[in-house]
């Protein structure tokens, strides 16, 4: 079952510069993204047509993509590929067979492969949940409000809350592949 998640690796990778790379940028963009669609009444996140309807097409082309560059930069014959990555060096946190913690520096193709391998599954991933979401979007709550234990969720300021904070993850998920991707190329 854990080989589903290996290309979640990525967030093992370890340099100087890596977290904030990885935490500022996608925060920032995150924040950008998803502010006018929270505070700004009627604003068309979910519904078709939508910011994250049209924004579907281009994960789910992404995801191959990745996959193609993943291929690539696992098949493609150059010595340099093959070198470790001095300048910038990079890690791969893991453990050895006693438990213990090690850092093992990776090589170009290593790194290549590890970032398109988590972005080609983030962008899965990210796809289907978007499809998911946009086509709930029609479901009307009102009738949920009836429901004994749960109907207090789908009054609507739990409601609003609830959007508020889903918006905000796809925008996390949005802006850190946008972030890992300028980083990979």
């Amino acid at each position: 079952m854990w080989r589903l998640f290996y290309p979640l690796r990525y967030f093992s990778l370890i340099n100087n510069e890596k977290k904030h790379i990885d935490f500022w940028p996608t925060l920032a963009l995150a924040v950008i993204l998803a502010l006018p669609f929270i505070i700004i009444p009627g604003s068309n996140f979910f519904a078709e047509g939508g910011f994250l309807d049209k924004l579907l097409g281009l994960i789910s082309a992404l995801t191959g993509f990745y996959v193609a560059a993943l291929v690539a930069a696992a098949t493609f014959t150059h010595p340099d590929l093959d070198k470790t990555i001095h300048v910038g060096a990079i890690a791969l946190v893991t453990k050895d067979q006693d438990g213990h913690l090690i850092q093992e520096l990776l090589t170009r193709r290593e790194f290549a492969c590890t970032v398109f391998g988590y972005l080609a599954f983030a962008t899965l991933v990210l796809s289907l949940a978007a499809a998911f979401f946009v086509s709930l979007h029609s479901i009307s709550v009102v009738p949920m409000r009836s429901l004994r234990w749960v109907g207090a969720l789908f009054e609507p300021t739990p409601w609003l809350v609830a959007r508020g904070v889903v918006v905000f993850l796809f925008s996390m998920a949005i802006a850190h592949v946008t972030v890992v991707t300028s980083l990979g190329l």
